[in-house]
């Protein structure tokens, strides 16, 4: 009787602890696919970061439990059930409004602009110097020094706001190993680009000269040029580190304010020191020790710079990657170059506002490349790009015309052209001649000049990153280069255009 009582409560009570065993197991097996999955992702509830060794489930498993995570998910521990792909992150992003954007790039650019208007105007005043009558090459070299270390100080920033950006230098410890390491770098990138630049300039001076050039001519012409370039550098380099993380810790976003800051403070320091040194050498121009020493020391300390930046892992990077877009930037540079040396002959009051031109150009689209490689840094891994806006050939019309973040601060950039560039020439006129003599049709075609250019550079900047994330290349690295460079070349190249126009219906602005 008591066994029979026994089996009877037995079989009463056998499907609840079958469903109660079902439901334990059901449980762990939740619990293993919330760590189980190949890869590494970060923890959503640290700022540390966190690798978690995860493996696949079967498909049959994952499929027959519909709480489970997808294929491309992953559940985080303490996540509240969200799930985060590898690919994608779904870290919160630090938005920005468009007031806020742009009050923080429209200040920085009427700085850095006012920069590039007393670059022209220095440009203007020193095209009449000796040196540059007896080296007519160094104006072949103008457009790439200036260029590279726009490019060169640009990179740095661009490469220092992501890592901020991201929390990566909260040290003082860690800020110490990158501004040393990108500092040799700048030496190093400085020296063999300045080279390239003196090897083209000397290729205009042989089809200008029919081969006669001496070997203490080229050593004058190298001697100027290296000297500018390394001691540009590594002024500008301190000084852009400092901008970097001073901005940083005021709260500002060093995309937005060093970018432009970098590119102009590069130019008139650059053609300051090129003058300079170009004069002070000149006396020295016939001595067989004084410029070949300079460019000895020069060559010498390369492998120095070299070896200090490989002792980086992310300079070292640079070092194997990041010749190619640099190098390319100088030869279209250099094009630059080549049309400035024609048009400042032939107008006298082109060399007044090509600074500004360019420069103003090359601030905002490097901007831009910043925005861009932050943006997709924080939503995707490199190589994958947002499901929002993956087309890699960017659509002029929804780029300037769409309502996403990037199109938003394209829109921001371009508009800001047409008040800066306006105050910029003002300022050119009344600190040139005292009083405003630019004509109605010359301030259209200026200003035409300027939107033509910034809205190319900004659709070349929107194609080009996007390019290069997908191809797994750092757009810090390999964009900025390329884009400043188009700047430097469609400026004088547009402006050059609108002279030749302006000169065509004989008016006052060129003709005097």
């Amino acid at each position: 009787m008591n066994c029979r009582t026994f089996s009877d409560d037995c079989s009463a009570e056998l499907p609840a602890i079958v469903v109660a065993c079902r439901k334990a197991a059901d449980e762990m097996l939740s619990l293993a696919a919330s760590h189980c999955r190949v890869g590494f992702v970060e923890s959503l509830r640290s700022t540390k970061e966190t690798e978690v060794a995860i493996i696949e489930l079967p498909a049959a498993v994952m499929s027959a439990h519909g709480d489970l995570p997808a294929a491309g998910d992953v559940v985080l521990p303490g996540s509240g059930g969200s799930s985060e792909r590898l690919d994608v992150k779904d870290e919160p992003e630090k938005t920005e409004s468009l007031c806020v954007t742009c009050a923080q790039v429209f200040l920085p650019f009427l700085l850095a602009g006012m920069g590039s208007v007393a670059a022209s105007l220095l440009l203007d005043h020193v095209k009449d110097w000796p040196v540059y009558s007896a080296y007519r090459e160094l104006f072949v070299l103008i457009p790439p020094l200036l260029g590279l270390n726009g490019n060169l100080e640009m990179t740095l920033v661009a490469r220092l706001s992501t890592q901020v950006n991201l929390d990566r230098l909260n040290t003082v410890k860690s800020q110490l190993r990158q501004a040393a390491a990108n500092m040799a770098l700048l030496q190093c990138q400085s020296t063999v680009v300045a080279l390239v630049a003196c090897g083209l300039a000397l290729a205009k001076g042989l089809a200008r000269h029919g081969g006669a050039i001496t070997p203490l001519y080229a050593c004058m012409l190298c001697a100027c040029g290296l000297a500018a370039a390394n001691v540009a550098s590594m002024v500008l380099g301190a000084f852009m580190t400092t901008v970097v993380l001073v901005a940083r810790r005021c709260g500002l976003n060093p995309d937005n304010v060093a970018a432009p800051i970098a590119a102009s403070l590069g130019d008139l320091t650059t053609l300051t020191l090129l003058s300079t040194i170009s004069s002070r050498l000149l006396d020295w121009k016939d001595s067989p020790l004084m410029t070949p020493g300079v460019v000895l020391l020069s060559l010498l300390l390369l492998p120095v710079w070299f070896f200090l930046a490989f002792k980086h892992e992310n300079t070292r990077s640079v070092l194997k990657v990041g010749w190619p877009p640099i190098l390319a930037a100088v030869m279209v540079s250099s094009f630059g170059g080549y049309i400035l040396d024609f048009s400042v002959i032939r107008f006298e009051g082109i060399a007044l506002h090509l600074s500004a031109v360019n420069a103003v150009g090359g601030n905002l689209a490097a901007i831009y490349c910043c925005r861009l490689s932050t943006f997709l840094s924080r939503r995707v891994e490199t190589g994958v790009l947002p499901p929002e806006d993956a087309s890699r050939c960017a659509n002029p019309l929804v780029l300037f015309a769409g309502s996403s973040e990037v199109g938003r601060v394209a829109r921001i950039l371009l508009l800001v052209v047409i008040p800066g560039q306006l105050i910029f020439l003002t300022a050119t006129d009344l600190l040139r001649y005292g009083s405003f003599n630019v004509t109605p049709l010359f301030g259209f075609l200026y200003v035409l000049v300027a939107l033509v250019q910034v809205a190319i550079l900004l659709f070349l900047s929107r194609s080009l990153v996007y390019w290069l994330w997908w191809w797994r290349v750092d757009p810090d690295n390999a964009a900025i280069p390329f884009i400043t460079a188009a700047g430097d070349f469609t400026g004088t190249g547009l402006l050059t255009v609108a002279f030749f126009a302006l000169e065509s219906v004989a008016d006052p602005a060129v003709t005097g």
